[in-house]
């Protein structure tokens, strides 16, 4: 049986996969099966998954099965890796490679928190069980930690999190309220928005498809941003975004501003893209 931590993509749950990133770090590794050094790599991967027990997804493509995806994501040749955290790029290797250079591109990254102490064990557990899709364990072991503990603000902040990946939406938004003004709110606020916004309307697939064939309308690029901004294609959906506000203001009475914004809340002020678009956005504003 194929490992938690190891997830074959493709269009149905790309999305998904890369919104886990948000929490755990994401491996993607584009294969062939006609390329032999993917096949070499392939066995060293699930081996380096292995070792590391859910500290990061393994998420394999076929890109001659999936070309899109790859296409997507800006794969030329087979094997590649792309190592995705909080739905960024944090690096990446093309072409054959052996197990130390794999390892050298996952320990900056994975060995960072641990090493400066500064990782709450706890919370690594609970962003593992959310990977591996035990929604209802994560969710009773939070509960009893902020039973037990109920000023710590990461615990709620992350409480309402996984309350939204268990499409409990009301109870996220109850959790995110009574934080008050802490400084995780923000943050929670924006995804409980774009989470609340998507209830209901078509998939991404459905409104890439619009956009793909005639350019797509102000709805396909308002919801295809909001589908994007949350499952961490953020440049792409933030231009999404800004073409509505720029064709089409009156769009649920300037609604792509307003995603905007909330965009912006979560990604944070630290992300590049934030002070970038927080530019672009003044500038068309004024």
């Amino acid at each position: 049986m194929t490992d938690p931590y190891i997830i074959d993509v493709d269009q149905t749950n790309i999305n998904d996969v890369l919104q886990k990133s948000m929490q755990t770090p994401v491996l993607l590794n584009f294969y062939s099966t006609m390329s032999e050094p993917s096949n070499m790599l392939s066995p060293v991967l699930v081996t380096i998954a292995d070792d590391y027990q859910g500290k990061f997804i393994l998420a394999r493509v076929d890109s001659d099965a999936m070309p899109e995806i790859a296409q997507q994501l800006g794969v030329r040749a087979t094997p590649a890796l792309k190592l995705v955290i909080k739905g960024q790029l944090a690096g990446e290797l093309e072409g054959a490679q052996q197990d130390a250079g794999v390892r050298q591109l996952l320990e900056p990254h994975i060995g960072v928190a641990d090493a400066s102490g500064q990782e709450d064990p706890f919370i690594g557990q609970i962003q593992r069980a959310v990977s591996m899709g035990a929604l209802d364990e994560a969710i009773a072991s939070l509960e009893s930690a902020i039973t037990e503990q109920p000023k710590v603000m990461a615990y709620q902040a992350l409480y309402a999190d996984v309350l939204m990946d268990a499409k409990r939406i009301d109870d996220a938004a109850t959790v995110i309220k009574n934080m008050g003004d802490d400084a995780l709110v923000p943050k929670a606020k924006a995804r409980l928005f774009f989470v609340q916004l998507l209830e209901g309307v078509e998939s991404a697939e459905h409104y890439q498809a619009q956009i793909q064939a005639d350019g797509g309308g102000s709805e396909s690029r308002y919801y295809l941003g909001a589908y994007l901004v949350i499952s961490g294609q953020e440049e792409t959906a933030l231009n999404l975004l800004l073409s509505v506000m720029m064709n089409d203001r009156e769009y649920k009475e300037d609604g792509a501003r307003l995603a905007l914004l909330s965009a912006f809340d979560f990604m944070g002020k630290d992300n590049p893209l934030t002070s970038k678009y927080r530019r672009k956005l003044f500038a068309l504003l004024h």
